[in-house]
């Protein structure tokens, strides 16, 4: 660490100061307890993305010219790019331009801090030095919000923000995060982060560390309530196998991730029994899984399956660590079934109406205006108000962080009769986006995620995977959740620091070879592979 911190230039050394502030004091950053916390935090990140003025004067002197943001680009680059403008021109032509630049009127996510994202987006990408002290800056963070998650969990109000807020919504605030759904967008990062880096981690005590560190997180999104975190669980389970399943240390740690989460599963199972009274009542899935009294059967017998791989395969001679390809045929085969009957259950409960027959689960596999909290009310009227719109707000969309404007001035009254509310967001990340800034905008957004994930994957160091998957589980949750100060300035940060191990380990060292061919061509010399 010493000796990395030596060899870095003053505008690296700011960089990196950047992305520790908001890796690492972002998620902790807090005024006034939950009464202000998303504006606590907005302004905290403006401030810290502010630090990056100065970075960009020392590399100036550095390279005696202004850094080359623009040369290069990528796919993903681009798509931002297009992302950027289109949020640009949705403000320009919106009917509350004010309101679509800073965002006032929703979560502070208009053009200005889209800006902030964007810039430093591309400062972070082109002139950080890669380190993994900045992974372990963003876990150690996450670990403290999820301790102090518990203690909320417990109810034990230890920073005592609970103080003044009324009894019934205590429940829905969790930890310095705030809303127990942007809370679950944030655990969903950590976890990601975590769990990646555990099924890869080469050595034994940094993956034992690693485990443990994993079940806290496990263990933090469970006692949160929020159903939006099974997506994340989801995510995990069915996708990491894509990249395991390719060796047998892989198929390992794969089980012990498991086992790790029906574990803390049971953690919480027994916590909610034996302190009944005393932690947070169970809601949502959490309260099937306490209500299943064989669940403690499944988490025993997972465990002596996980000890019985690992015996058999240590006893076997472990030269060659590859897998049969057959597993992971099987498993793509399993998830190509189970999408399947996921689709199937769908049309049987909503189109053939036979909703009574899924018990429990009905809640969440029939689609109606009360699903999800009421998603399916927001979504569906989200979708009626972009239709009324007109061709150029189509287009364009509304403005940037707009849509509590829309929704104030076309929906309250039958909010306000249905559920008492009036709601300033579509709880839907890309379904905002689409109604806000316009489908161009939204589809380069996607774009932009999915390039820079294949990226990211293209890298060959030992945080690809963690990093990977930290943006994934973000995503994913973000289907049901939105983008606001709390939680997606440090998806942001993860991203760029992915993109900058690829530009240092992957897109520098293509061009360094490809700038030495030319040279060796224009002095007529043959590159040594080509020999």
């Amino acid at each position: 660490m010493r000796n990395y911190i030596k060899t870095l230039k003053p505008s690296e050394l700011i960089i990196l100061f950047h992305l520790l502030v908001v890796l690492f004091g972002l998620p902790l950053v807090f005024h006034h307890g939950y009464f202000d916390i998303g504006p606590t935090k907005y302004y905290f990140y403006c401030g810290a993305s502010a630090l990056l003025i100065p970075a960009l004067f020392f590399k100036i002197r550095e390279r005696r010219s202004l850094p080359a943001f623009f040369k290069g680009l990528t796919a993903a680059d681009k798509a931002l790019l297009v992302y950027w403008a289109a949020a640009g021109l949705s403000t320009l032509f919106s009917p509350y331009k004010f309101e679509a630049f800073w965002g006032n009127e929703g979560r502070f996510c208009g053009l200005f801090l889209t800006t902030i994202y964007v810039v430093v987006y591309l400062i972070v990408t082109r002139c950080h030095k890669p380190h993994s002290i900045c992974v372990r800056a963003c876990i150690l963070s996450g670990s403290i919000v999820f301790l102090l998650a518990i203690a909320d969990y417990f109810n034990l109000n230890l920073l005592h923000f609970k103080d003044n807020v009324n009894p019934l919504q205590i429940p829905i605030f969790m930890s310095t995060i705030g809303n127990i759904n942007f809370y679950a967008g944030y655990g969903a990062i950590i976890l990601g982060l975590v769990a990646g880096l555990y099924v890869v981690w080469p050595e034994l005590r940094g993956a034992a560390v690693l485990f443990a560190l994993m079940v806290l997180a496990f263990i933090g999104l469970i006692i949160g309530n929020s159903d939006n975190a099974y997506l994340t669980f989801g995510v995990l389970l069915a996708f990491l196998p894509l990249f395991l399943f390719k060796s047998r240390r892989g198929i390992r740690r794969y089980m012990m991730m498991v086992s790790g989460f029906l574990l803390s599963f049971m953690i919480v199972k027994m916590c909610d029994i034996l302190f009944a009274g005393i932690v947070l009542k169970p809601d949502g899935i959490r309260s099937l899984i306490d209500r299943w009294d064989g669940f403690i059967f499944v988490c025993v017998a997972f465990w002596l399956l996980t000890a019985a791989v690992y015996k058999i395969d240590y006893k076997r001679q472990r030269q060659n660590d590859s897998a049969r390809t057959g597993i992971l045929r099987i498993w793509i085969i399993f998830l190509a079934l189970s999408a399947a009957v996921v689709i199937a259950v769908l049309i049987d409960a909503n189109l053939l109406g036979h909703a009574g027959r899924y018990g429990g689960l009905r809640n969440y596999v029939v689609f109606s205006n009360d699903w999800g909290t009421h998603r399916g009310y927001v979504w569906s009227t989200a979708i009626k108000n972009y239709m009324e719109f007109p061709l150029l707000q189509k287009i364009f969309g509304h403005g940037p962080d707009t849509y509590g404007i829309v929704s104030l001035f076309r929906n309250l009254p039958e909010s306000a009769g249905l559920y008492g509310e009036l709601y300033d967001s579509v709880h839907n990340e890309y379904l905002q986006y689409f109604v806000t800034i316009g489908p161009i905008g939204t589809g380069a957004y996607i774009m932009f995620l999915v390039f820079s994930v294949r990226d990211i994957l293209r890298c060959r160091s030992p945080y690809t995977l963690g990093i990977t998957f930290s943006v994934l589980c973000y995503c994913t949750q973000a289907i049901v959740s939105i983008s606001q100060p709390a939680t997606t300035p440090v998806m942001w940060a993860v991203l760029a620091v992915g993109i900058a191990y690829y530009r240092r380990t992957v897109l520098d060292t293509a061009q360094n070879i490809s700038a030495q061919n030319i040279s060796a061509r224009k002095k007529g010399q043959v590159p040594s592979h080509e020999e």
